[in-house]
């Protein structure tokens, strides 16, 4: 009969002791396999966050399907439903989870015809190339939302008629404001600036306005000269 075997030394109480232990080579194999299968096993269980078009849906399904099409065949009886994706032209603001509300927002069915002459000029400024594929922010905003948000107590973005934008690095600021002073008081453009990514378009009075709401501050006057009388944006 064979000797009885020796205990194991394989956990002994000191761990480094154990890790150093050449007995314990295969004991060290497994564990690391056991660590790298849990920490596999975790990420794969955590699900992805959901995309934009993922929460717009989800937005929909929440009983907003039948007055989104509506507003949706309206714009397509004047041409202008393909101007933007609907997911971003409903899109409430920047701050919607700070401020506690819907990502997506439908203005009242009187003010959907408000949004159309905003659309036309967002249209032309992309066929004249001053405007690549822009990125709806912000749409219409309810007034609580816009105080949550910083807006203007005058701001269009409650009337629906305005649209703010976060620009590629492709969008150049300088044609951008040679649209403005060449077409801005026949199209009653309004451009304001939060930033030179960082714009609103609406078509509410030929005017422009910086980060402090005033014409001086504006990058189609601080770069170079314009024209309109100063005012308040929004």
């Amino acid at each position: 009969m064979p000797p009885p075997r020796a205990r194991s030394t394989c956990w002994p109480a000191k761990a480094a002791v154990w890790w150093r232990h050449s007995s314990c080579q295969a004991e060290r194999v497994r564990l690391i396999a056991v660590c790298v299968a849990i920490l596999a096993i975790a990420n794969c269980s955590a699900p992805p966050a959901p995309s934009a078009a993922d929460r717009y849906e989800r937005w929909l399904a929440a009983g907003h399907v039948a007055q989104s099409a509506a507003y949706s065949r309206q714009l397509r009886q004047h041409g202008l439903d393909g101007v933007v994706p609907m997911r971003q032209l409903l899109r409430s603001g920047r701050r919607w989870r700070r401020c506690a509300v819907d990502e997506f927002a439908l203005p009242p069915p009187a003010a959907w015809p408000s949004m159309r002459p905003t659309l036309v000029l967002v249209r032309d400024l992309s066929r004249a190339g001053v405007l690549v594929k822009p990125q709806v922010a912000s749409g219409f905003r309810t007034a609580a939302f816009n105080r949550c948000e910083g807006g203007s107590s005058r701001s269009r973005h409650l009337t629906n008629n305005a649209l703010d934008f976060d620009l590629g690095r492709e969008v150049s600021v300088a044609d951008l404001c040679r649209y403005w002073r060449k077409h801005g008081a026949a199209r009653r453009f309004g451009l304001g600036f939060y930033g030179r990514r960082q714009i609103h378009v609406d078509t509410s009075g030929f005017r422009t306005w910086g980060h402090d709401y005033t014409r001086a501050s504006s990058l189609c006057v601080t770069s170079s000269a314009g024209t309109g009388k100063p005012t308040n944006g929004g």
